[in-house]
C-alpha cells in the first residue's frame, strides 16, 4: 500500500511539473507554433502520469472494482497517446521547420489519424457484443423489423469486423507509438546536425537525450510487452516508468533553466521560486505552526488567534527575502554559464574595453547575438568610419552581418526613419515606425532584408546609431529579458564606439605627430650646418618655429664670385602649409644663385615661380643679398647710428611681374648688420604688451660690443623673460652678422 502511495505521489508529481511546463511555454508565446506543439506535447505527456496516479489513489480509497476495471474507465487512459504524434509533429517544427512540412504543409493533420483512429475504437468498439445486442429488432413491431432487419445484419457484420479490428489494434498499436518515437528521434537528429549556434545546439542535445531515454524506458516497460514474450514484475514497471517520467520532465526543465530552451527560462524560475516559496511557508505552517498552536491550547485550555496571526505578519515580512534567497540559490547552481545574460554582458563588457577597431567591434557583436540569442542576422547603423569628420555628422553607414562582404548603404540624417528613432529610447519593432514607410529608403531597405527589431544607439541626445535584428533563429518572439538585455547592450556599444573613434583619433594624431617631427628634421636639415665666418666678420643665426615646423627661413649661399649671399624669409601662415613654401623658397633661391644674377633678379625670379606655383593668399617676404628683408635689416654703426636696408620691393608671390631693387651700404670695423623676422618683434606678454621693434633697437644698441653668438644668446633671452614663458605666436629667425 505503501508503495502504491510513493508512486502515485511521483506519478502526479511529474505530472504537474508537465503540465506546468507546458503551462509556461504557451503563455510565453501563445502565436508561436513552437510553442503551442510544445506545450500540447507536455499537455499530453503529463496526463500519462496525472491518470495513472488518479488510477491508483482510486484503488487505494476503495471505489468499487465495477467502475476501475470498465472498459471505458480503463480505455480513457489512452487519451495521453496523442504524445506521440504532437512528438512527431515537435521534431519536424523545431529547431527548424522541416522542408517536406514546408512543401507539404497538410502533414501535420495526416499524423494525427492513426491515434486518433485508435481511441475512437477504443471508446466505441470496446465491447462489439454489447453493440450487436443492441442492434437486436426481434423484439420489434412486425413493419420494424421489416424496414430495420436487412440494416441490423449490416451493422451486426460491421461491428464483428470493428470487433475484430479492435482486438488486433491494440495489440499492435504500440508498434506505430514505437514507430513515431523512432522517426522523431531521427527527425531531431538531422536538425541537430544542420544547428551551427551552439547555444541552440547544447538545447537539441539535451532535449534528444532526454526524449530518447525516457521513450527508450518506456517502449521497455509498455511496448515491448505487447510485442514480445518480456514480462516485468510490478516493481519493475514501477520503477522504470518513474525513471522515464524524471528523465523526461527533467531534461525538459534543465534546458528551460539552463539552456534557455523556448526563451521562458526568466518566468519558469520566477514561477519556480514563487511556488518552493509558498511550499515552504505552507509545510512551515502545518508542521511547525500548527503542532505549537496545540501545544499552546493543551496548555492554556482554549484556542488562540495569537499565533497564527504572528505567523502571518512573519511571512508578510520574510517572504520577499526568502524568495530572493532562493533565486539566488538556484541561478548559482543552475546557472553558471555564458547562456546567462548577467554573465555574458560581463564577457562582452571585458571584450569591449580592449576592442579599438570598428571592424572586429561589429564582429563581437553580430557573434554575441547570433550565440546568444540566436538572432539570425544582425545589422549595425552607424555613423560612417570611412568619411571625414564634418560627413559624420550627417552620414550614416548600414553594415551586413557578413564581415567577408564590405557593401555598405549609406544614408543622411534627412531620412525620415532617423528623426523617429531618435525620440525613441528603447528597442522598437520596425512595423511600429511605420509612418515613414513611403518615404524613407531606409525603411524600405531593411524591410526588404528582413529586419524585425530596431535597437536605437544614443550617446546623450543624438542618435549614434542603431542595431537591426531580424526574427530568431528559432522564431520565437524577443522577450522582456530579451529587450532589456538590447537596451543595456547598445549603450555599451554607443561607449565602445566612442572608444574606438577616440582611439583611431590618436592614432591618427600619433601618426601626424610622427610626420611632424620627421619634417621637422627634414627642415632643420635645410638650414647651414654652420654659419659663414671670415677674417674681418662674423654671422650667427637662430630660429625657433612656433609649432614643430614653421615658416621663417634663413641661408647663407656661397655665389661662385666669392660672396655670401644671406637669405632670411617669413612665409605667411604657420605650421605645415608654410614650411612647404619655405622649401619651395629654399630650392628656388639656391638654383637662381647658380645662375650668376644680381639679387634684385633671383627675387624677382623667385616670385614669378611662388606666384605661379601657389594660391595667391599664400606669399612669403624675403631678405636677399645685401640684406632686404620685410622687417628691414638694421645695420648698427660703430658710432650707434642705425641704417635700415630697406631698398627692395614687394612680397614674394603675391604679384607674377613684381620689380625688385638693388640696394649696397658700405661696412666698416664693428658695424653689425641684423636679420630678423617679425615673430621676434611681435611677440606678446601676458599684459597683451608687444615686444616691438622700439625695445629691440634699445637692445641691440645696449650690447652691440658683444659678438655675435653673446649678441644672439642675449636677444633670445631678454625675449623669453619678456613673454614670461608664453609659447611664441609666430615662428622667429635671426641671424647676426659682425664685421671685424
Amino acid at each position: 500500500l505503501h508503495l502504491q502511495i510513493l508512486v502515485a505521489s511521483v506519478y502526479l508529481a511529474c505530472g504537474a511539473i508537465l503540465l506546468f511546463l507546458g503551462g509556461i511555454i504557451l503563455k510565453e508565446n501563445p502565436k508561436s507554433r513552437v510553442n503551442r506543439v510544445t506545450s500540447l506535447m507536455l499537455l499530453f505527456a503529463g496526463l500519462a502520469p496525472l491518470l495513472a496516479s488518479l488510477g491508483t489513489i482510486i484503488r487505494v480509497i476503495g471505489v468499487p472494482d465495477e467502475f476501475v476495471r470498465a472498459p471505458l474507465t480503463r480505455n480513457i487512459f489512452y487519451l495521453w497517446e496523442f504524445f506521440f504524434p504532437f512528438l512527431l509533429l515537435f521534431s519536424l517544427v523545431f529547431p527548424e521547420e522541416n522542408r517536406y512540412l514546408k512543401r507539404y504543409p497538410k502533414i501535420k493533420y495526416l499524423i494525427f489519424i492513426p491515434h486518433a483512429f485508435h481511441l475512437f475504437l477504443v471508446l466505441v468498439f470496446y465491447e462489439p457484443s454489447r453493440i450487436i445486442s443492441s442492434l437486436d429488432v426481434e423484439k420489434m413491431g412486425s413493419l420494424a423489423r421489416f424496414f430495420l432487419d436487412p440494416i441490423s445484419a449490416i451493422l451486426k457484420y460491421v461491428a464483428v469486423f470493428f470487433g475484430v479490428l479492435y482486438e488486433i489494434h491494440v495489440q499492435f498499436h504500440s508498434l506505430i507509438d514505437l514507430i513515431y518515437l523512432i522517426l522523431a528521434v531521427w527527425l531531431l537528429y538531422q536538425g541537430y546536425k544542420k544547428i551551427k549556434i551552439p547555444t541552440l545546439k547544447k538545447q537539441v542535445r539535451l532535449l534528444i537525450w532526454g526524449i530518447r531515454s525516457s521513450v527508450g524506458l518506456y517502449a521497455v516497460v509498455f511496448i515491448l510487452p505487447v510485442l514480445t514474450p518480456l514480462d516485468l514484475s510490478d516493481t519493475s514497471r514501477y520503477f522504470l516508468t518513474i525513471v522515464a517520467l524524471v528523465v523526461g520532465s527533467g531534461s525538459i526543465a534543465w534546458a528551460i533553466i539552463r539552456h534557455h530552451f523556448l526563451d521562458v527560462r526568466l518566468i519558469v524560475r520566477q514561477s519556480l521560486v514563487y511556488t518552493l516559496t509558498t511550499a515552504l511557508f505552507v509545510g512551515a505552517y502545518f508542521l511547525i505552526i500548527r503542532q505549537f498552536g496545540k501545544l499552546i491550547q493543551n496548555m492554556i485550555g482554549r484556542q488562540t488567534p495569537a499565533v497564527d496571526i504572528g505567523f502571518v505578519i512573519l511571512a508578510i515580512i520574510f517572504f520577499q527575502p526568502i524568495m530572493s534567497q532562493l533565486d539566488d540559490l538556484i541561478k548559482k547552481f543552475f546557472i553558471k554559464d555564458r547562456s546567462d545574460y548577467r554573465a555574458m554582458m560581463e564577457t562582452f563588457s571585458r571584450k569591449l574595453v580592449t576592442i579599438f577597431d570598428f571592424r572586429e567591434l561589429r564582429e563581437t557583436v553580430v557573434d554575441v547575438l547570433k550565440k546568444e540569442m540566436l538572432v539570425e542576422n544582425v545589422y549595425l547603423c552607424a555613423a560612417d568610419q570611412k568619411r571625414s569628420e564634418e560627413l559624420r555628422r550627417s552620414e550614416y553607414a548600414l553594415f551586413s552581418d557578413n564581415l567577408q562582404d564590405e557593401k555598405t548603404h549609406l544614408f543622411n540624417e534627412s531620412d525620415p526613419m532617423f528623426p523617429v528613432l531618435k525620440e525613441k529610447t528603447r528597442p522598437v519593432l520596425l512595423s511600429d515606425l511605420g509612418g515613414t514607410e513611403k518615404k524613407s529608403l531606409l525603411f524600405g531597405l531593411l524591410s526588404r532584408l528582413g529586419v524585425f527589431l530596431v535597437v536605437p544607439m544614443k550617446s546623450q541626445d543624438e542618435l549614434a546609431g542603431f542595431i537591426g535584428l531580424s526574427k530568431k533563429t528559432t522564431r520565437f518572439r524577443y522577450s522582456y529579458e530579451d529587450l532589456t538585455l538590447l537596451g543595456v547592450l547598445a549603450n555599451q556599444m554607443v561607449v565602445a564606439m566612442n572608444n574606438a573613434r577616440l582611439y583611431q583619433e590618436s592614432l591618427e594624431k600619433q601618426r601626424l605627430e610622427e610626420e611632424l617631427a620627421l619634417a621637422r628634421q627634414i627642415q632643420l636639415g635645410l638650414l647651414p650646418k654652420v654659419c659663414p665666418k671670415g677674417d674681418f666678420f662674423e654671422i650667427c643665426a637662430f630660429t625657433q618655429p612656433a609649432r614643430q615646423v614653421g615658416g621663417d627661413y634663413y641661408d647663407f649661399v656661397a655665389t661662385e664670385e666669392g660672396r655670401v649671399g644671406i637669405a632670411i624669409a617669413d612665409a605667411t601662415g604657420k605650421g605645415i602649409p608654410a614650411a612647404m613654401l619655405m622649401s619651395l623658397v629654399h630650392a628656388s633661391l639656391r638654383a637662381e644663385v647658380r645662375n650668376r644674377l644680381c639679387p634684385s633678379l633671383v627675387i624677382a625670379n623667385i616670385n614669378q615661380l611662388i606666384f605661379s606655383s601657389t594660391s595667391p593668399e599664400r606669399f612669403a617676404t624675403v631678405f636677399y643679398g645685401e640684406l632686404d628683408p620685410h622687417n628691414y635689416p638694421m645695420v648698427i654703426h660703430q658710432d650707434g647710428r642705425i641704417e635700415f636696408l630697406d631698398t627692395g620691393g614687394l612680397i614674394l608671390g603675391a604679384f607674377e611681374e613684381a620689380v625688385y631693387e638693388k640696394g649696397e651700404v658700405p661696412l666698416q670695423r664693428n658695424d653689425i648688420i641684423f636679420f630678423y623676422s617679425d615673430g621676434l618683434t611681435e611677440n606678446f606678454n601676458d599684459k597683451g604688451e608687444e615686444f616691438g621693434e622700439k625695445r629691440l633697437l634699445e637692445l641691440l644698441l645696449k650690447n652691440r660690443s658683444l659678438d655675435p653668438e653673446m649678441l644672439k644668446d642675449r636677444i633670445i633671452e631678454k625675449a623669453a623673460d619678456f613673454t614670461g614663458g608664453i609659447p611664441p605666436y609666430d615662428d622667429f629667425t635671426i641671424v647676426i652678422l659682425k664685421i671685424y
